[in-house]
């Protein structure tokens, strides 16, 4: 067969292009491998940082920058509507981080950056949709919001760390195809490796397969899909959620967090399908006895809300909650 060169040839993967990632920001927006390698770049760049303000209640993974660069951090408390129980005044070299839990405290952020200014850092891994403050750094994690292998971005007024070397991400995409071909339990295995190979792999720039399936992504359609999920589930269990979402301050969010009295809700959900993963079970090794966050780690239930998900999964999720109250 005569080899086939310029236009024409065999086909490839076909991708729409969108170009409505809601991160790239000119000049601001560094695209890397990984949340945690966005921390990462964003306190090497930030330089002399002497110790961070962490919340107990958030996930192992953010911890790892600070433990691989060795700046000491020291542990918050949060209260029952997940913000700060008292703010610490920071001295030189010190910062403050704050996650943006699900997408759901824009307002407790705009206070953080009122308060601390460029000594906030906000972990926006599970708030995509939240815009960045000026004068703060934040990081985002697009891989928890759709189908991507890896891939993280970092935001700041002042990005000067260059990277040169590029991440490969090819070899370690095929769990995506597996999911999309058998379904997500036959492809735990191979997600569960790729999980893996970030927590080894270096601070690099974003794959170039990363940034072409971001491209790909129509994420203001996945915006609007996300609200109206939302906005449906809290008005069918609104009264029964002991979180009280403010839905005027909120970005699109990652999911529905649910907070029951009842743990046994999260098994009657699996019974009925509904796949309910149990956030940060770190969470319950390391936070204080007498503090909420261990009661967060088991009763806040992350219910799906994502763009997958259309009118008759909502109906069956909140109606197999109901049915667990009545």
């Amino acid at each position: 067969m005569e080899k086939s060169t310029g236009i024409g040839g065999f086909f490839g993967l076909e991708l729409p292009e969108y170009g409505n990632f809601p991160q790239w920001h000119a000049g601001r927006s560094v695209a890397v491998n990984s949340g945690r390698r966005a921390l990462e770049y964003i306190l090497r760049c930030l330089g002399g940082v002497r110790r961070v303000y962490v919340p107990w209640y958030t996930c192992a993974t953010i911890l790892e920058p600070m433990e691989l660069l060795r700046i000491p951090c020291s542990f918050y408390r949060i209260d029952e509507r997940l913000e700060p129980e008292s703010l610490p005044v920071l001295e030189e070299g010190e910062y403050f981080l704050y996650a943006n839990y699900f997408g759901i405290k824009e307002a407790c952020v705009d206070m953080l950056a009122e308060q601390y200014g460029g000594r906030l850092i906000v972990d926006n891994a599970l708030a995509l949709y939240s815009p960045p403050r000026s004068g703060t750094a934040a990081l985002y994690s697009p891989r928890k919001f759709s189908g991507l292998p890896d891939g993280g971005v970092a935001v700041m007024d002042c990005p000067c760390l260059e990277l040169e070397e590029r991440d490969e991400s090819l070899p370690h995409a095929a769990f995506l195809l597996e999911c999309a071909a058998c379904g997500p339990e036959a492809a735990s295995g191979a997600c569960e490796r790729s999980e893996r190979r970030l927590k080894s792999v270096p601070l690099r720039r974003m794959s170039r397969l990363t940034e072409r399936l971001i491209n790909g992504i129509d994420y203001e359609s996945a915006r609007h899909r996300r609200m109206e999920n939302f906005l449906f589930l809290h008005e069918w269990l609104g009264h029964l959620n002991r979180l009280s979402p403010d839905v005027n301050a909120m970005s699109a969010p990652y999911c529905y967090p649910f907070r029951t009295g009842l743990p046994e809700l999260r098994d009657a959900l699996i019974d009925a399908h509904v796949l309910i993963p149990l956030l940060w079970p770190e969470v319950l090794e390391w936070a204080p006895f007498d503090g909420v966050e261990r009661k967060l780690a088991l009763n806040l239930l992350p219910l799906p809300i994502d763009q997958r998900c259309g009118r008759e999964e909502m109906e069956r999720i909140a109606r197999a909650v109901e049915d667990f109250y009545s």
